[in-house]
């Protein structure tokens, strides 16, 4: 696996944003537009605790990546911006940053000097373009249509940077059905990795308004979890990486707005994931399954144990009692793939595990 650098975030503040951002206010109060700005300061002090951080964990880490999280960089106004960028090239010019990621919106993409970022050593661009149907666009206030979206993807590409784009199912507007539409447009430009935040209400913010005024209804946690497993699975059937799962507004938003309601918990990405493995699990159960055999093994790579087993082993108890099992032992095997599993009867030890087909494919069996 590809060894990547430790990020070192710096937080930009929602409220410069083009029309159409979820996470910035209607009426932001004028006294306030400049307050808050991080500084170069920031941004040096923001790598050097990251690399202290690694130091103290054992880690020989050299340089980071520095992102420029949160709010359009290129809608801030001109000096702090420069300064940012300054402070941010001064990083990878004198070896503590291999790299620089910053946020843009799609609009932005089109009209901020690519080649220039490129040469101050900025290599991705994070792009919330939370949906592309036409109405959610339309009822957040977007001015810029799914077109420019994907316009957007390509222009990055063209400028080789990386692109990590935002999807936020359940947005007013929006339904299950849209969310999928918009996964299987996007996957045909093939971005480089993607962040799935559904919608939440947070308070200080447009989205937070329209629920405490009863005009939009967010999606439970189930139903977020359900329509998140569908496009995180065609994300990765399309090979595209799938970084984040979830919002976490106090690390990831400068204002650290309170969750007024919506699909929220901490642990949304092991909920998607343990839900994409325990269908999976179960398929791979029934294509195998014998009456008589009471006892089965699943074979996963390491870091999908816990996905597998579910939490507090919720997966594995809801397949003994589907399958009226009396055993399920799962061996962690660095050689299995992962994201896929291999299942045989009885009990098995881990010397026991037959090697993966020549061809690499984890079949069950």
């Amino acid at each position: 696996m590809e060894h990547r650098a430790p990020i070192a975030p710096v937080l930009i503040p929602h409220r410069f944003c083009l029309p159409g951002c979820p996470y910035c206010a209607r009426r932001p109060s004028p006294e306030r537009v400049e307050l808050d700005l991080p500084s170069a300061d920031d941004v040096r002090d923001a790598v050097q605790r990251v690399l202290s951080r690694e130091r103290d964990r054992g880690r020989e880490v050299s340089a980071v990546e520095l992102a420029l999280y949160g709010g359009d960089l290129w809608q801030l106004p001109r000096e702090p911006r420069t300064a940012l960028l300054d402070a941010a090239e001064g990083e990878v010019r004198c070896g503590r940053a291999v790299s620089i990621r910053i946020t843009l919106s799609p609009v932005a993409v089109l009209r901020a000097p690519l080649a220039e970022f490129r040469s101050r050593g900025i290599a991705a661009v994070e792009l919330p373009i939370n949906s592309l149907d036409s109405g959610v666009l339309r009822t957040l206030g977007a001015q810029h249509s799914a077109a420019v979206c994907l316009e957007a993807i390509g222009r990055l590409h063209r400028g080789r940077m990386r692109s990590i784009v935002h999807l936020s199912p359940g947005l007013p507007a929006s339904s299950h059905r849209s969310a999928l539409a918009t996964v299987e447009r996007l996957v045909r430009v093939r971005p480089s990795a993607a962040r799935v935040l559904p919608a939440l209400a947070l308070s200080g913010t447009s989205l937070g308004e329209l629920f405490e005024s009863d005009r939009w209804q967010p999606m439970t946690l189930n139903h977020g979890i359900a329509t998140c497993k569908h496009v995180v699975r065609r994300l990765r059937e399309k090979n595209v990486e799938v970084v984040r799962v979830g919002l976490q507004p106090g690390f990831d938003l400068a204002e650290s707005p309170e969750v007024l309601a919506g699909p929220y918990d901490v642990d949304l990405r092991l909920l998607v994931e343990a839900e994409i493995m325990r269908e999976r699990a179960s398929g791979a159960l029934t294509s195998v399954f014998s009456f008589g055999t009471r006892a089965y093994s699943f074979v996963v790579h390491p870091r999908d144990e816990n996905n597998l087993r579910g939490p507090e082993n919720r997966n594995l108890r809801g397949l003994l009692n589907q399958f009226r099992l009396d055993q399920i032992h799962v061996l962690a095997v660095p050689t299995q793939p992962r994201g896929s599993l291999r299942v045989f009867p009885g009990k098995l030890r881990i010397g026991d595990v037959p090697a993966l087909p020549r061809d690499g494919r984890a079949r069950a069996s």
